[in-house]
């Protein structure tokens, strides 16, 4: 019952403090009116000093040249009075500690250009003199993030006053921030507040915004040289296509304000990079990004983490690179790379032999030399996957050079050695000289080793091993060892079922009996 009547009393209060209808019921007493408008005016009237800060409910933390002269500032149960502030600490600056407001501290003026064009309103903007406009204020919590440019950047960064940080996203208890009508010791001038109107909540992905006006101010930073810039936006059109769920407009605009701002005098002929890549059917992209900047691929995957691009591994960079691998001979092999020239994606191939194709640096050698392309560098461990993946997907070329293979060729040194030495049909040259002995009626062909080795050898034709032209033998030709008799005497021989002999290289007649095989 007590728990109802409150629940009522509740209502009623919260119904006393809407607007009033045309009849005037519901109309506040004056004294709740006073409360609320008291409430209001609070909220959206400055806080210039302790007072305000302590009666809006936060904390606030008194410091010396930035630092606090209490310490456990950062304990939950901290909390400094109006009564405490006034004796101990009227002469120390002001700090808000950030439990239940947000603040975006900007570092590079460059921030401040694509705060419009991706960050929704704030009530709340201070800075000071040599930076101005330098903190945007919102109410809630958001995960402390920093945007700071890689450190092999620093060429780029070393003369910019705040270094490699671009702006922090300040939120939590454990951090606080120098608030208006407080001197900011380092720089000796006092922070104002340059528009305020409330302290409001962010509608939409405040970390997500930011993240593009981070991105947009490290590109322009890092923009390229005359000569080098409708590469290198195409080439950041080329990643955002290919690893965000961002629509083509929006990359539209995104590349044409990175260009406008960073004062491309032909910037009006970026602004159609996405609609423009999302046509090609090849894309640049962080390799070329990192070959323009001067940098690793690492560095530029950072950076573009900032709007959710995953890290790109090397591998994944080379695969960009490596095309689809062609096999076109017996060992023999065509690799498609996606290389630039004259400002466009061509692709260009390499020949190379199964051994390049496995081994790293003779691989890279190959394309350097002649695709004349720069391939990102990965792991072995990655190539081995990279290559083996393309391997197994590889395709045959409709002109499959069947004459270029080693095969081919074997089998064409065996016809020239028939073409010269003839196949009779007496099994007695095959007997006593060893020449290649024809069976008509079972269509098998039957040779003498030793006596084409030698011929294979006055042609300088050489095996390694003996071993290998055996392999040969039995692989490519489809020979089996075969041991009969002629005369009631031993025969060894290699037989060719099948043997497809010209009539022109066939001779004479004879007889033969065959033993059991061996």
């Amino acid at each position: 019952m007590v728990k109802l009547k409150q629940n009522l009393k509740y209502k009623k209060k919260q119904k006393a403090l809407s607007t009033y209808n045309s009849s005037g019921i519901g109309r506040q007493s004056e004294s709740e009116t006073a409360h609320s408008k008291s409430m209001i005016d609070k909220e959206n009237t400055a806080p210039i000093n302790y007072k305000d800060w302590i009666d809006s409910g936060r904390i606030i933390i008194p410091c010396m040249k930035g630092i606090p002269e209490v310490k456990k500032w950062s304990d939950p149960k901290f909390k400094i009075s109006k009564e405490e502030w006034e004796k101990n600490y009227a002469h120390c600056e002001i700090a808000l500690r950030l439990d239940q407001d947000i603040d975006l501290d900007i570092d590079n003026t460059y921030v401040k250009r694509f705060i419009p064009q991706y960050v929704k309103p704030s009530g709340a903007i201070s800075g000071r003199g040599a930076n101005p406009r330098s903190h945007f204020w919102w109410k809630g919590k958001i995960d402390f993030t920093q945007f700071k440019l890689p450190n092999e950047l620093k060429e780029y960064y070393k003369t910019l006053p705040h270094g490699a940080m671009l702006c922090e996203l300040r939120s939590g208890s454990n951090k606080y921030t120098i608030v208006p009508e407080s001197k900011h010791s380092k720089a000796n001038e006092m922070v104002k507040w340059e528009e305020y109107t409330s302290m409001h909540a962010y509608t939409g992905d405040l970390r997500a915004d930011v993240g593009k006006v981070a991105l947009s101010t490290a590109l322009c930073i890092l923009y390229a040289s005359t000569g080098q810039r409708d590469d290198y936006c195409t080439a950041i059109a080329g990643v955002l296509l290919k690893h965000t769920e961002w629509n083509i407009e929006d990359i539209d605009e995104f590349v044409f304000n990175i260009a406008a701002q960073s004062n491309d005098d032909e910037a009006n002929k970026r602004m159609s990079k996405g609609t423009s890549g999302k046509k090609a059917t090849k894309n640049l992209g962080i390799p070329k990004l990192a070959e323009i900047i001067g940098c690793s691929n690492n560095a530029i995957s950072e950076i573009f983490s900032w709007v959710g691009v995953k890290h790109i591994a090397g591998k994944e960079i080379a695969q960009e690179s490596i095309g689809d691998i062609i096999e076109y001979g017996s060992d023999r092999y065509i690799v498609k790379i996606n290389a630039m020239v004259e400002g466009e994606i061509q692709e260009k191939r390499i020949y190379v032999d199964g051994p390049t194709l496995m081994n790293q640096k003779l691989f890279y050698d190959a394309v350097i030399t002649q695709a004349s392309v720069w391939i990102p560098k990965m792991k072995p461990s990655d190539f081995e996957i990279v290559m083996r993946k393309k391997y197994e997907k590889r395709t045959r070329s409709e002109d499959y050079v069947k004459e270029a293979s080693e095969d081919y060729r074997f089998i064409k040194h065996f016809k020239n050695y028939l073409k010269e030495v003839k196949a009779y049909t007496d099994k007695k040259e095959l007997f006593y000289y060893g020449l290649p002995y024809y069976n008509h009626k079972e269509n098998e062909l039957e040779f003498n080793l030793d006596k084409f080795e030698d011929f294979l050898e006055s042609k300088k034709v050489n095996f390694k091993e003996r071993v290998d032209l055996v392999l040969k033998v039995q692989t490519v030709l489809k020979a089996q060892r075969n041991r009969g008799k002629f005369k009631e005497k031993s025969c060894v021989a290699w037989r060719i079922k099948n043997a497809n002999v010209k009539q022109e290289d066939l001779i004479v007649e004879g007889e033969f009996k065959e033993l059991p095989g061996e």
